[in-house]
């Protein structure tokens, strides 16, 4: 039943429409134009925007218009039509809930900006990921079928040998349960190619029927610079998560200063003009009226008092994010740097550990050929050979993948990183 229903699966998502080939800079510009996360960020920045300019808004003139019409008209009452119309025009001078509420709108806008370039950034990366991870998955698979066909050959080989009398049945027995193994994870490695792609689709909204593989050549080498302290400082500068966290602060330093000022009189200029005519008599005329106005809070029910209490209370938040942020990018910063130069030595570590297994694998055979061998020595071997060969292509995905997360955390991961990662690609095959 489980084999049927993965054939059924199998075959619905290979067959589906709108397949095609793709490589890593075309699955980002695709993702650019469909990824959820970002246009939730692009919604978040525009919002920001929006709000700057409204809070900016209280320190422009203001200026309205009115008008009214009324006819008066009733028994032994002589007609009476009158009409009103009002121009003012006022503008703040001294406001200061205003003035810092435009300070913190501000802040607030440059740490959406900061989120929405990160946001960028991480698309990035998790594009760089949900593709290599889809290419992790393909070599796991064409290691594993590898693996099965030569496990596969050992146990006909043993069942020819039993036949004929030379072993006994239980190196057959150990042999076919090697096979079976081999064999589930044969099929456990064709759902998680099923399952890497579906999260490139849900990146992208595309599928793709295959993606370019990872030259053999790519180089491995340490960051640059080879320095964790070069990269501290210029996480500690270039951070976009710090960055947004430090305008949060700031936001919230303005909109306790602009609650604040709530106790603090206003004042502003203010002139009107009035057109107020009695049509049947013509009486009537304009007016204008030039003046300053003035105004304070005498009691507000307390409202202002829980206004500046919960502004303060926002800012000591503001203040524990901004120190999170920072410990938080300190430490990925010096913990990535540590992996990718860690796995620059375990890619060439796992490269001769290949090599290794191949000599064993052929020594091991010849063992057996010759009787000092049994065949669990054999599938042992055969069994350390492929898992060798995997773990070299995790290795160089894990060094791809680290090595864009440093530049993620340091603010300087961009698009010509890609570009030049998809140039160590090898064209897929047809």
């Amino acid at each position: 039943m489980y084999r049927k229903t993965l054939l059924a699966s199998a075959l619905a998502f290979f067959l589906s429409p709108a397949l095609h080939a793709a490589g890593l800079l075309e699955v980002y510009q695709d993702a650019v134009k469909q990824d959820a996360e970002l246009a939730v960020e692009r919604a978040r920045l525009e919002k920001s925007r929006a709000q700057s300019s409204q809070a900016t808004s209280y320190l422009l003139p203001q200026v309205t218009a009115s008008g009214t019409f009324s006819k008066l008209d009733g028994d032994n009452l002589p007609v009476d039509s009158n009409t009103n119309i009002t121009l003012s025009a006022r503008q703040a001078l001294l406001n200061g809930e205003a003035w810092y509420g435009r300070s913190a709108a501000k802040a607030a806008f440059n740490a959406a900006e900061a989120s929405y370039s990160d946001a960028e950034q991480n698309l990035l990366l998790r594009v760089a990921e949900a593709y290599f991870n889809v290419l992790r998955a393909e070599d796991n698979l064409r290691s594993s079928e590898a693996e099965e066909q030569a496990i596969k050959r050992q146990l006909d080989q043993a069942q020819e040998q039993y036949d004929v009398g030379l072993i006994s049945i239980t190196n057959v027995l150990e042999a076919r349960a090697a096979y079976d193994g081999a064999r589930a994870a044969r099929i456990g490695t064709e759902a998680a190619l099923m399952i890497s792609y579906e999260d490139l689709e849900q990146i992208t909204g595309t599928r793709y029927e295959q993606i370019d593989a990872l030259n053999k050549e790519l180089p491995i080498t340490a960051p640059v610079p080879n320095d964790r302290q070069a990269w501290v400082d210029q996480a500690l500068t270039s951070s976009l998560i710090l960055q947004a966290a430090r305008a949060g602060l700031t936001a919230s330093e303005e909109s306790l200063k602009s609650k604040r000022s709530k106790h603090l009189p206003t004042v502003g200029l203010f002139a009107e003009y009035t057109d107020d005519s009695d049509l049947p008599t013509g009486q009537g005329g304009d007016k204008t009226v030039i003046g300053v106005s003035a105004s304070i809070e005498i009691y507000g029910g307390g409202r202002t008092s829980a206004s500046i209490r919960e502004g303060s209370a926002m800012l000591d938040e503001a203040k524990s994010n901004e120190e999170l942020a920072k410990r938080q990018v300190l430490q990925q910063t010096r913990s990535l740097f540590t992996q990718v130069s860690t796995d620059v030595l375990v890619v060439q570590a796992r490269k001769l550990a290949i090599k290794s297994a191949e000599s064993a694998l052929e020594a091991t055979r010849t063992g057996y050929e010759v009787g000092t061998r049994n065949i669990v020595d054999v599938l042992n071997a055969e069994r350390a050979l492929w898992g060798a060969r995997r773990d070299y292509d995790a290795a160089r995905y894990n060094y791809v993948i680290n090595q864009l997360r440093l530049k993620r955390v340091a603010g300087s991961l961009v698009v010509k990183d890609l570009q030049e990662l998809n140039g160590w690609l090898v064209k897929a095959k047809n």
